[in-house]
């Protein structure tokens, strides 16, 4: 008999190294980290210059793992993906139905962006204390970098506890904080990232102050700040990109989205519904017969077998290989941003001319930076033109997002985004599955490991069903 059984996150990246493993102490709290297995002071001060590296490189890696488990599950939530396995708590999310004691979102996502966010902040500190100490003057450039990183590392961080969440709150080595609503934590993340791109600015780091950038953008277009996310997001070159990065080295090292859906190591866990599929609501993604004619999509291609094998398998086709790249800040989403900003105001010409410039060339930005073939010449996209009413343009920005930004996360954060915005109110997550007993979850709850253990919380701090209610935005 084929058992599913669950599988934790699969890569855990370089932690915090010094001269060998961090030993992180079993605790209580969601990091699962006490005070004994942080690096102090006193060791890097002992270590030397040699710990900086590692440092640096863990904290990024960190969080590289926790992007590729949002893309992951934050897939499921929306039309994106749906679950071609069984495994219950992970059907939940397909369902929309997510329970509090959700253990696989504990430890597959919650716990990732909360180790990222802590250890972005914490590398930051250690870093800025060396600056001024003479044993490690040879290495300032490398300590400024990693402390422009952490402030990235962190402001991103922030940003998809906001997007993610209904309400986020900080837990781990630092005095856990109150409960924020996600606007009041897009802001916090806003002074992160800002403080990012003038450190950057400072040690001519152009691909971290631009990355900042975007990072602003994305926060001010969440909070409909959109003059500013539009200013923002201009200065950014349309050939900018920042990749979260993943290697053909060791299973632990794969992009996840790539391992899950081409049924590498294990069977095939995530898909592309095709609306043919009664067990999982029939659900369809809505761009699947232009991502079939686009080659980012192939229905049921021969030799690929889902877990539960009466779910035909879409195959996606952008993380093709194991070391696949993941989107982190790119040029193309500041044209998106200032896309919408443009509809928003009104300069209907403005947003067609963003959106065409981007739909020009967009297989050939396909094939070079994530090996898909290209389409066949009629299939190759063409100029649109935009309707003048905001409902339907709005819904053109996002649904060029769905492309230009898929399986990145986006998703999640644009349905999210434009679902709880009173002036238009568009719903872009699938139908509740009323014939499997599906819900209408569009975040992800706080979980119950943490409203168990964090004395800030309790029963009462658990998202209002359907996550729709405009005070918990």
């Amino acid at each position: 008999m084929h058992i599913e059984t669950e599988v934790g996150p699969m890569r855990r990246w370089l932690s915090l190294v010094l001269a060998g493993v961090l030993v992180l102490a079993a605790c209580d709290g969601i990091l699962d980290i006490d005070q004994s297995g942080i690096i102090v002071f006193e060791d890097i001060e002992a270590a030397g210059p040699a710990a900086v590296p590692a440092l640096v490189n863990g904290m990024v890696g960190n969080y590289q793992e926790a992007l590729d488990d949002i893309v992951r599950y934050s897939s499921l939530l929306t039309d994106e993906m749906i679950l071609s396995g069984t495994f219950g708590t992970r059907l939940e999310v397909d369902r929309r139905q997510i329970q509090v004691n959700n253990t696989t979102l504990t430890g597959g996502m919650y716990t990732p962006l909360h180790q990222a966010r802590m250890q972005a902040d914490t590398t930051v500190d250690l870093l800025q204390n060396r600056l001024q100490d003479p044993a490690f003057e040879e290495v300032v450039d490398q300590l400024n970098e990693g402390i422009a990183l952490g402030r990235l590392y962190g402001g991103f961080s922030r940003v998809w506890m906001a997007e993610l969440y209904c309400w986020s709150i900080l837990t781990g080595m630092f005095p856990e904080s109150a409960p924020l609503l996600p606007d009041d934590r897009m802001l916090q993340a806003l002074t992160f990232l800002e403080g990012a791109e003038t450190l950057a600015f400072n040690a001519g780091l152009e691909e971290i102050r631009l990355a900042a950038i975007v990072g602003q953008a994305r926060a001010h277009l969440w909070l409909r700040n959109f003059p500013q996310a539009a200013t923002l997001a201009a200065a950014v070159p349309r050939d900018f990109v920042r990749w979260a990065e993943f290697s053909q080295n060791d299973p632990a090292q794969y992009n996840e989205m790539y391992m899950f859906t081409w049924g590498d190591i294990q069977a095939i866990r995530w898909t592309v519904g095709d609306g043919t599929t009664q067990i999982r609501g029939n659900e369809r993604w809505e761009y699947f017969d232009e991502f079939v004619s686009l080659n980012l999509l192939e229905l049921e291609p021969e030799g690929f077998d889902a877990f539960s094998s009466s779910i035909p398998v879409g195959l996606q086709g952008l993380y093709n290989r194991a070391d696949s790249k993941v989107l982190s800040a790119s040029g193309m989403e500041a044209i998106l941003i200032r896309a919408e900003a443009a509809v928003r105001s009104g300069q209907t010409a403005t947003a067609e001319l963003l959106l065409n410039d981007l739909r020009s060339d967009y297989s050939l930005r396909a094939t070079i930076q994530w090996g898909v073939d290209p389409p066949d010449s009629a299939d190759e996209l063409a100029d649109l033109t935009l309707a003048g009413t905001l409902a339907q343009d709005l819904r053109t920005v996002a649904a060029e997002r769905a492309r230009e930004l898929w399986l990145t996360g986006d998703r999640l954060t644009t349905s999210r985004r434009l679902r709880l915005d009173p002036a238009v109110n568009i719903d872009l997550f699938p139908p509740v599955k009323t014939n499997i007993g599906g819900g209408d979850d569009i975040a992800f709850p706080i979980v119950q490991l943490e409203l168990d253990n964090n004395p800030n919380l309790g029963s009462g701090n658990a998202c209002p069903a359907g996550q729709t209610i405009g005070s918990w935005r």
